[in-house]
Parts: structure tokens; sequence; C-alpha cells
């Protein structure tokens, strides 16, 4: 699980009345009045699904739910943050007959963040550690992170799930537990209990103080979706229906294209593709991408009228004298499978002349060759009266060098409705990914290696945490990190 500060602003959301209504017809002896079906928003799908929630309300549920009350900024951005997913989730749930309490369960793991990341290595919307997400079929490589993938985590979770509920029994709070804390130790937990002859439900078994809280966190949360009338909370608007199109790509394709094929907003598009690590999907197998209904077409019609060798882009290389597959992938820095994936070659064999097509390997996942021009889309600042470079500089968080270095600026003067370029937009999405994240320090770590292993700069690590570079860390010590979270 992972735990989330509070947002501080307060701001109020209007709910939607989806009262029916009834469609009138002309007064005749024959023509009865009919009315139009009522319209059910996800709220009421996900309340007419709950199965898990007490006749009574315990204690620890009730205090859970206080505290939501008492922190409806929270509450604003965790529903904000599921908008894009829960319809997919619901729908999952649904068709597999689980009980949809669950739809919130993200909720509680990672503010249904696809990005979230724990100090114990789990990551994305359903919190996968390493070893489970292996056990499950979720693939994790220098192109991809299926933990982070929307469609296929889901579809684990699901099957994680069920395996818990049929392995307790049926139990959906000790498979909710053995979910947060292990299966393991929740049936160790039970084992004393039943020796001891105690009860053996989940307010009965001794379990840690995080999944003691992890069970009523949800069932809280359901109450307040259940009722929230008689808890004086306005639920956002949530329509039954989906937020995304699914595309099944089969060949290997530049993703920045697919931006500006679709007009997607680049931090639309990332928030539904987190799973990619590079601009370029996977060279090999068959990869989902999302994308907001009604701008998949165009992506469609590309992957139905053109060949795919012309969806990543390449470079075309003659083979020569001397020449061999491997020699060839390691000059241009690529896999020697994806050079004979690429070109359909059936073994390694290569004749003089003979043109291979040599992708390029792709920038990271922010997909820094996203707009229509192939380069970061600039952002603009028209200047005002009593401008200086210096106020100017202080508002978007950059340098009066930076600013005369990027606007060609010959000296510090500026005229009233001067242009300048202040940053990019994929700067922007940059600071939009960072997660902060509490590393425990394990043996044999040092400041070089957290910082390779976070993709992060040691001089930032020592700022951050106000230590010198040449600290001795200690084995169980925290430290604070700003991490990229499409770059892990």
């Amino acid at each position: 699980m992972v735990v989330v500060e509070a947002v501080t602003s307060v701001v109020e959301i209007d709910a939607i009345d989806s009262e029916s209504t009834a469609a009138k017809l002309p007064l005749s002896i024959d023509a009865p009045t009919s009315i139009e079906p009522e319209v059910i928003d996800l709220w009421q799908r996900l309340r007419d699904g709950f199965s898990l929630m007490p006749k009574t309300m315990p204690a620890s549920v009730a205090k859970q739910r206080d505290w939501y009350l008492r922190n409806p900024s929270y509450l604003k951005t965790v529903f904000a943050r599921a908008e894009p997913f829960i319809y997919y989730v619901t729908e999952q749930l649904d068709q597999a007959g689980l009980p949809l309490e669950l739809a919130l369960l993200p909720i509680v793991e990672s503010t249904y963040d696809p990005l979230a990341y724990s100090h114990s290595h789990a990551v994305g919307l359903w919190q996968f550690i390493p070893s489970t997400a292996a056990s499950l079929g979720l693939r994790r490589d220098r192109w991809y992170d299926g933990r982070r993938d929307v469609i296929y985590s889901t579809q684990a979770a699901i099957t994680y799930l069920k395996q818990l509920n049929n392995r307790f029994d049926q139990d959906w709070l000790l498979a909710l537990a053995a979910y947060n804390s292990g299966q393991g130790y929740v049936s160790k937990s039970i084992k004393r209990n039943r020796k001891a002859g105690k009860d053996t439900d989940f307010w009965s078994i001794s379990l840690p103080r995080e999944t003691r809280n992890y069970v009523p966190q949800l069932l809280a949360l359901a109450s307040l979706v259940r009722d929230p009338q008689e808890y004086g909370l306005e639920l956002p608007a949530m329509p039954n229906e989906p937020y995304f199109e699914i595309v099944e790509i089969s060949s290997q394709i530049d993703l920045g294209n697919v931006i500006a094929l679709t007009d997607v907003e680049l931090a639309d598009f990332t928030r539904l593709n987190p799973a990619y690590r590079r601009a370029l999907t996977p060279p090999q197998g068959t990869h989902s991408l999302l994308l907001p209904v009604g701008t998949a077409q165009p992506l469609r019609d590309l992957l139905a009228t053109t060949d795919p060798k012309t969806w990543v882009p390449h470079t075309e290389y003659a083979v020569m004298s001397g020449d061999t597959l491997s020699e060839i992938a390691l000059r241009f820095e690529i896999p020697t499978a994806w050079l004979r994936e690429r070109n359909k070659l059936k073994n390694d064999q290569l004749r003089i002349g003979q043109i291979l097509l040599i992708p390029h390997a792709g920038n990271n996942a922010n997909y820094q060759a996203s707009s229509k021009s192939g380069a970061t889309e600039p952002n603009y600042y028209t200047v005002r009266r009593g401008d200086s470079l210096w106020s100017i500089a202080k508002q978007f968080n950059t340098s009066i060098k930076r600013l005369r270095e990027t606007n060609k600026l010959s000296s510090h003067t500026l005229q009233v409705n001067d242009r300048l370029v202040v940053g990019s937009k994929t700067a922007d999405l940059a600071s939009e990914n960072v997660r902060k994240l509490s590393y425990r320090v394990k043996r044999g770590d040092s400041l070089s290696l957290i910082a390779s292993k976070f993709d992060i700069a040691i001089r930032d690590i020592t700022r951050w945490n106000k230590i010198s570079r040449n600290a001795l860390l200690q084995p169980g010590q925290r430290l604070t990190l700003f991490i990229n979270a499409l770059k892990i």
C-alpha cells in the first residue's frame, strides 16, 4: 500500500442528478405513455454490485470514514485520478463476478496512480511487487513494465484476488488482508487463532498495522459511495461508459508518431500508457495502446493501410564484405534479435549489398520526439509592462542565463508584447511524472549505486537529504528521493 499525503486545497464538486425523465406522448386510447429507462451512472452501478459491506460498521471503518470526510481534497484528487480507469476496472470485475467494492481498491493501493511506486518496489494501480508480478505473468524489461499496464495489471489483479479468495474459503476480507500482507502471514495468523480456540475472521486475527487499516480503508470508501447524502458528500460525475479505446499493435511503432497522428495531449497519452519505458513499443509481441474515446480511428486507419516497416524511424544500411549480423547490431547499439525481427530474417546469413532496416532505439518514455515536428513543444510567455528577466525567470523556475540563451537575447532589455520561450511541455510532463519515494538503504548501497538505480544525480540525493557526498550510508537508513516514475 502507498500512503499519500492529503491535498491541502479544497474544491467543491457538483454532483449530476441522474433522475429519469418521462417522455411525453400525445394522448390516445392506443398509445400508452412510455418512460425512458433510468440513466445509471457508475456510482450507482458500483452500489448495485456491492457485497462486502458489514451489517454493523466496525469502529475502525468509521474511523477511516471520518478521516476521508475531514479531508475532502483527498477524495477529490483520488476520484479525479480514478476517472480514466474506474469504468474499465468495474467492467472487468463485473464480468469476473467479483464484488464491485474492489473497483475502489486502487484508491487504497495507489490513489489510482498508474505511476505509483512504493518503498517496497510495488508499482502501478494494483501495486504489484516484482515477485508477485512475475508469478502472474506481468513482464518487465527495458521496453515495458506490465505492472503499469492498465489492461494486463487489472487482469492479473483479478486472477490474484480470485486465487486468494479461494485460498481463504471465499472470505473476501481475509483475501484482501492477504493481498496486502501476503497469504503466508494471514495463514499463520489463522492457524494460531484456531489452535488457541479463537475466531479466525479478519477482525479477530493478528495482522500488521498497515493491513489492519487496509481493509477498513476500502470499506470506508465503499460506505461513502453507498450513502453519500447521509454524510453530506457530493460525488463527482462519473458516467457509466468507457473513457478510452484499446488498439492492439502487432508490430513495433513510434509512440511519438501515434501522439501526433491522434492529436492526443502528451500528458493524457502518458497517463493512459505508462507501461512503455521508451519512445517505441517493444520490438516483439502484441501490445495495447489506450486512447481517449473518439481519437483512435486515425491510428486504426494507419495500421490497416500502411506497411509496419514504416511505423518506426529507421536507417537503411547496405551490408559490406565481412559484416555479420551481431557486429551490425553492436555498431548501432541494438539487440541482434531486434535487427533479425525487423528485417524478417530466418537466420543470421547476410549477402553483400543487402539492405537492412536499422530501427532507432528511441528515447525514454517521456516521448521527447512526440510533437508533430519531432521536437519538444515550447511554452511561451508574452512580456507585460513591469516584467524583467529576473521576475520571469523566478515565475517559471528557470534562470536569467537560460532565458537569454533560449531566446537569443543580447541584453536584459525587454519590450512589452515580446514573446519568450520559457520552457517546454515535455519538461512540464517530466515534472508531472515525478514521485516522492522514501528509500530504505540496503547493505552494500552507495550514493552512486542509488543514483544509477533511479537515474538521478548524486548531488540531488545529497541536497534532498542534507548529507555530504562522502557520508557513509547505514543499512535501514531512510533517504528521500524524487524519481521520474517512467524511468525506473
